[in-house]
């Protein structure tokens, strides 16, 4: 089991849920907020472990729990009947309303061995509108001993009447160094394999951590787009955003892919150093784009990048966006001549 000292990341926010068990301040209901993948859930099986051990290890500041007591070897089994966890049943895409109705008629029981009883939501949003309804009542008027720790990838695909009755924690993906840190250290990668999983996984740890037991994985087609002959030759850049179609999580992995490369084209542009990119075997391909970006050039393409990737969870048509997203920066990139790099 993972304990809160061993996530990757979100230092923040663990310091700030062990700071509200150690004053005794804990919220009825926390949302934990933040893109799929980042280690959410991590954090929420980790401080669920923590807020129900019977002999918490360590200061407050740093409390870990134990391991050792009935309630932690309930966790290690998976058999702990005091957590809830609302995910869809097997075959089942949303988490359906009879599940809602189950966890309302066991809630509000006294706790069976440690309180409190905590309700884990991985992720809110594949609660049917129904579904959602139901649990507001219940977060409405929350049994004392029961906690929730609800999650979504963005809190705006929330009822606003949900959101408003948790206590909201932003997570962010934990840092380059962090995942790529952890794929080499904990997990034995090399450098360059776990460089390269980083990039493949859109930074998140999780997909990362997935991919590690797949080796010879073949690279992601939209990695073409860092030649020069591809990013020129506008019927090539069509066929790559026809082969997303309409696959959401391919356009959100080319989105991420280009935001990554653009950072590279800044990094080298200002630098020219090998160890500040996460393509370093492409020295040539990122000069290429270096000598014909500005800086501005850089962070307006980043910066469209980023208004799109906000928005994907909309009803947009992803073979559209990224045939968008592909020939604008493609415009970009072939109207300027070869430019002076900058030196910092």
């Amino acid at each position: 089991m993972t304990g809160l000292s061993a996530v990757v990341g979100h230092r923040d926010v663990i310091a700030r849920l062990r700071a509200s068990r150690a004053r005794g301040r804990l919220a009825p209901a926390y949302l934990l907020h933040g893109e799929d993948g980042i280690g959410k859930r991590t954090v929420a099986e980790a401080w669920t472990r923590l807020l129900q051990c019977r002999a918490p290890a360590g200061d407050p500041a740093e409390a870990e729990a134990c391991g050792a007591c009935v309630s932690c070897r309930h966790h290690a089994a998976g058999t702990h009947p005091d957590v809830f966890r609302l995910v869809p049943r097997e075959e089942a895409a949303t988490v359906a309303i009879d599940q809602i109705r189950e966890l309302q008629a066991a809630l509000p029981y006294q706790p069976l061995i440690a309180s409190p009883r905590v309700v884990l939501i991985p992720d809110a949003t594949l609660l049917r509108p129904d579904g959602a309804n139901a649990l507001l009542k219940t977060l409405e008027e929350p049994p004392a001993h029961a906690l929730f720790i609800v999650m979504a990838p963005q809190r705006e695909r929330l009822l606003p009447t949900i959101v408003s009755r948790c206590q909201a924690v932003r997570c962010s993906p934990p840092s380059q160094e962090a995942v790529i840190g952890h794929l080499t250290a904990r997990l034995g990668l090399p450098a360059e394999r776990a460089r390269a999983l980083f990039i493949q996984a859109q930074g998140r740890i999780g997909p990362a951590i997935q991919a590690a037991s797949a080796p010879g994985e073949a690279a992601p087609p939209y990695e073409d787009v860092g030649a020069p002959s591809t990013i020129a030759d506008a019927v090539r850049l069509l066929d790559l955003a026809q082969g997303i179609g309409k696959d959401q999580e391919a356009l959100r992995g080319l989105l991420a892919w280009l935001t990554l490369w653009l950072r590279d084209v800044l990094a080298w542009r200002l630098t020219r150093d090998p160890d500040r990119v996460l393509h370093p075997d492409r020295r040539a391909d990122l000069a290429w784009w270096a000598d014909r970006l500005s800086t501005d050039d850089v962070l307006d393409l980043a910066s469209g990048l980023h208004a799109v990737w906000t928005s994907v969870h909309r009803n947009l048509n992803p073979q559209l966006v990224a045939e968008a997203a592909l020939l604008h920066i493609a415009q970009r990139v072939n109207a300027h001549p070869p430019r002076r790099q900058e030196i910092a």
